[in-house]
């Protein structure tokens, strides 16, 4: 995913990047979620033995737009 330096991604530009992952058959591409089923944890590792390559965000002080 390209980013440009301190820019937040949104949850569902999270989310495609772990699906597209997952197309490509990434070593690991996966999310856990809370009850209310919005991410919390996703984590990205293109390749298992190489270095850096791996992503990993960590949803903290999620607000829902609806309220």
């Amino acid at each position: 995913m390209r980013q440009l330096p301190g820019e937040v991604p949104t949850l569902g530009r999270l989310l495609a990047e772990m699906a597209q992952a997952r197309r490509d058959k990434a070593d690991t591409a996966e999310a856990e979620y809370a009850a209310d089923g919005h991410p919390v944890r996703i984590l990205v590792d293109w390749d298992k033995n190489a270095v850096d390559d791996e992503a990993l965000y960590v949803i903290s002080a999620y607000e829902s737009a609806a309220g």
